[in-house]
């Protein structure tokens, strides 16, 4: 049995060897835009309940080196009930880039989030599509990094890195090598070709492309995908998915607060893993390495039961070759990107980490997703509540 295992666990480590290839060939600081005109961007952010945090985002905005005639932000009150709007319209007031819309009410079949994220893309007028939440944080060069990938006229989306997690905190540490785990991922399978996540904390999709693959209409009822299943969709037509790995391009987020909020967070980005398998777009490759990694962390989990059963200590190896297989990608990632590796931290996530995955995989599926006070059953393409 350790064998079958430990079999597994290699085809991972193999693949994320594949994987590591890509982002160490990459190159970092994107194409550049050269003597090319720059192109109009609309920074789209949907915002639900984020008055504690809302002000911080639009400050970041508002110092955009990009050109002033050449960028808007766009904001999309998203039925807030926490004085949201207000806040907004104060601190963007005399400012001519910022326009503030109030969703209108819900359809039905579509997700909240989805049909903020169309209004605000209807009243924009940019060639490139900008997005972040309404909790990140950027730099002050993010929109002209970003940008600068689509030099490339066959570039129709381009991820950026989303870390989550600000303090120097364990917790905060603790979900912050988390999220590089997932960069490292995403980063690495966009350099490979076979783009596998994205985040809608930190993307840009040429509007030509969004129109090609018909927006969010192919799975607008599910609580999440405005950002994965975008790209998938993207993926799957015949414009490229990019990484941005330069410096300056990445967005930092606020760590869940607290177990509860972590859960229904986690729930509700795997909710769409049956879905995978069914919507056509969704490229065989991705579909087979998302069922190793759910089958690694499965086996990884299955040692690491056994060795505490008392059994003897080569259970553990499913386990070390899938921590391998995860140092190798992330570091690979953080030396292209500059970033510190902290492996304290990592060590702590790569102990729970498959339970985690094998939980939440498991879970995300059949569970209703509960988010900002909406709760709906999306993942099996029912009506939004």
């Amino acid at each position: 049995m350790v064998f079958i295992l430990s079999a597994i666990a290699t085809a991972y480590l193999l693949f994320l060897l594949h994987l590591r290839r890509g982002v160490m060939s990459e190159e970092v600081e994107g194409t550049p835009v050269g003597d090319s005109p720059l192109p109009a961007v609309s920074v789209i952010v949907a915002a639900r309940d984020e008055a504690y945090r809302i002000d911080h985002l639009l400050d970041k905005l508002s110092r955009q080196g990009y050109p002033a005639d050449m960028i808007e932000f766009i904001i999309v009150d998203d039925h807030s009930t926490d004085g949201t709007a207000d806040i907004i319209a104060e601190k963007v007031e005399g400012d001519s880039r910022f326009r503030l819309l109030a969703s209108a009410v819900v359809p039905v079949d579509v997700a909240p989030k989805k049909w903020a994220l169309t209004q605000g893309i209807n009243a924009s007028t940019g060639a490139i599509l900008l997005m972040t939440d309404a909790d990140s944080a950027v730099s002050e060069t993010w929109a002209a990094e970003m940008v600068k990938p689509f030099a490339d006229e066959h570039v129709g989306m381009v991820l950026g890195a989303s870390l989550v997690g600000e303090s120097d905190g364990s917790w905060d540490r603790a979900i912050r090598m988390d999220s590089i785990g997932l960069d490292a991922l995403k980063m690495a399978s966009a350099c490979a070709g076979s783009p596998f996540t994205a985040s809608g904390a930190n993307l840009a999709v040429r509007r030509a492309a969004f129109e090609d693959v018909g927006g969010y209409r192919a799975f607008k009822s599910f609580a999440s995908g405005d950002d994965d299943l975008l790209m998938h969709a993207v993926s799957n037509s015949d414009w490229r998915v990019a990484p941005c790995l330069a410096e300056g391009s990445e967005a930092v987020s606020l760590a869940p607060r607290g177990v509860g909020q972590f859960f229904r967070q986690r729930l509700r980005f795997a909710s769409k893993g049956r879905a995978y398998y069914r919507l056509s777009f969704v490229r065989p490759s991705f579909r087979f390495g998302l069922a190793l990694i759910f089958v690694t962390n499965l086996a990884a989990l299955w040692g690491q039961l056994i060795f505490l059963a008392g059994q003897a200590s080569h259970w553990l190896l499913p386990w070390f070759l899938k921590m391998m297989g995860d140092g190798l990608l992330i570091t690979a990632y953080l030396s292209r990107t500059k970033r510190p590796f902290d492996l304290a931290y990592f060590l702590v996530n790569e102990l729970w980490h498959p339970l985690y995955v094998t939980v939440f995989g498991t879970l995300g599926p059949l569970l209703p997703v509960r988010w900002k006070g909406r709760r709906s059953t999306v993942h099996r393409s029912s009506p939004v509540t």
